[in-house]
């Protein structure tokens, strides 16, 4: 900005001071605000350093050919592994792991010199997803994971025994992505990190529930894992350096923890599926406080699913729901415009520009930890259900059970009967055989 567009904007701000137009806190504002948009010109219009090897890192073809490179390496090496697993065995496997994290995190380094920041950070990322390979084969090496392909060992088969060794695959992960944080600050090093805690969460309720009734409580599981992503997020996002946006990945992976919850669970939701409308008016809003696009096309996707499930669903019948709809729409632009013109201290509000570490929610740590609480709640009122729902089962299954070994049992008498001529036993069946008493009913 040159000195003659800021006098006259100065000029122009002390004129609307002096007519009434804006009062001294809002001159107070404006200031800085051009002070801050002569700031980012300024290092947005500033030439790159001498010499410096690497463009600025953004959306442009080096960073999506820098993307698409990593991709390619990630495709190859997991299809390698994946065809020579067996013949490497867990020491091949752990061999070949071990060397290209090696490679990877020697190459980062290297680049990381020469100043070639983008792609060291890229190489970095490349080194700790060769994690969870090295730390399965040494469980493998050293009996903690038992062989897949030996059928008479029970554990392999135990789903909660594989999830405790899952579980330190994850920490393992979490634990060399924070080492190698330390040392590169790159964005994309939070995606590891939360992947991992996701399947971290994950493994730990099927490692600590109980397989029975994991089927029930799956959806309920998945809603608390996005409930506790939103909070990390949240937390990361007001923390964060302002160069760098470690939260992103938290938001994306509780927005798809949130989607997989309600598409797992959907059927099972009955009357609450109504409150679909609050969890989507609930991220838009979020999304206008943190400056979040995830969060507002999450918001946009949940809203247009509750539509759809309206449309094709409860009211498919009936024809003025377009009708009904299109006014909707129109009520709400008004009321955008009414709230402009009675509300301007919360449009401005909701609009302005946060410093680092700035962003919030109106209620702070409450808005993130109300849902987490809830979601808790609802998972522990929905065990008792799970249980009976579990005996029931359980029940349906040992009397089908019966059912078949009573037939087994007729057809084995009337086979030997039907033989000699007589009709003594046909289709008697065993006084033993009962059908198993009802579960109890709760």
């Amino acid at each position: 900005m040159s000195e003659t567009d800021r006098l006259t904007c100065s000029t122009l701000i002390e004129a609307a001071v002096d007519r009434g137009v804006i009062d001294a806190d809002q001159r107070a504002r404006l200031h800085a605000l051009a002070q801050e948009l002569a700031h980012e010109l300024e290092r947005d219009t500033a030439p790159a350093e001498p010499n410096a090897p690497e463009i600025r890192r953004g959306f442009n073809a080096v960073t999506i050919a820098y993307s698409v490179g990593a991709i390619l390496v990630l495709i190859a090496l997991g299809w390698f592994l994946a065809d020579r697993w067996n013949a490497l065995g867990p020491a091949g496997v752990l061999g070949v792991s071990v060397a290209y994290a090696a490679a990877f995190a020697a190459a980062a380094g290297a680049l990381r010199r020469r100043r070639f920041d983008v792609a060291g950070g890229i190489a970095a990322v490349l080194a700790v997803s060769m994690t969870p390979v090295w730390a399965w084969a040494l469980l493998r090496l050293t009996g903690e994971w038992p062989d897949p392909l030996a059928w008479d060992n029970a554990l392999a088969r135990y789903e909660p025994f594989i999830a405790s060794r899952l579980i330190v695959l994850d920490l393992a992960t979490i634990g060399v992505a924070l080492a190698a944080l330390r040392r590169v600050d790159f964005f994309a090093l939070g995606a590891p990190i939360a992947v991992a805690f996701t399947a971290l969460m994950l493994h730990l309720a099927r490692a600590l529930g109980d397989p029975r009734i994991a089927w029930y409580m799956g959806p309920y599981v998945l809603w608390v894992i996005a409930c506790t992503l939103f909070a990390i997020a949240y937390a990361v996002d007001r923390r964060q350096p302002a160069d760098e946006d470690y939260a992103l990945w938290f938001y994306i992976a509780g927005m798809l923890a949130l989607a997989a919850g309600y598409v797992q669970g959907w059927n099972a939701l009955g009357a609450w599926r109504h409150a679909t409308p609050l969890v989507a008016i609930s991220l838009i809003v979020a999304s206008l406080y943190l400056r979040r696009r995830t969060l507002l096309i999450g918001g946009g996707v949940a809203a247009f699913a509750y539509l759809g499930y309206l449309a094709f669903d409860v009211f498919r019948r009936v024809i003025a729901l377009p009708l009904a709809l299109a006014t909707l729409g129109l009520v709400v632009i008004v009321a955008t415009v009414w709230m402009q013109r009675r509300f301007p201290a919360l449009v401005e509000r909701v609009n302005r520009e946060e410093p680092a570490g700035g962003k919030a929610l109106p209620t702070g740590p409450i808005a993130v930890l109300g849902p987490l609480a809830i979601a808790i709640t609802a998972m522990v009122f929905a065990v008792g259900e799970a249980k009976e729902q579990a005996e029931g089962q359980e029940w349906r299954a040992s009397l089908y059970r019966q059912h078949v070994r009573n037939e087994v049992l007729a057809n084995k008498r009337a086979r030997p009967a039907a033989g000699a001529g007589t009709a003594a036993g046909v289709g008697v069946a065993d006084s033993s055989a009962v059908p198993p008493a009802a579960p109890p009913r709760r």
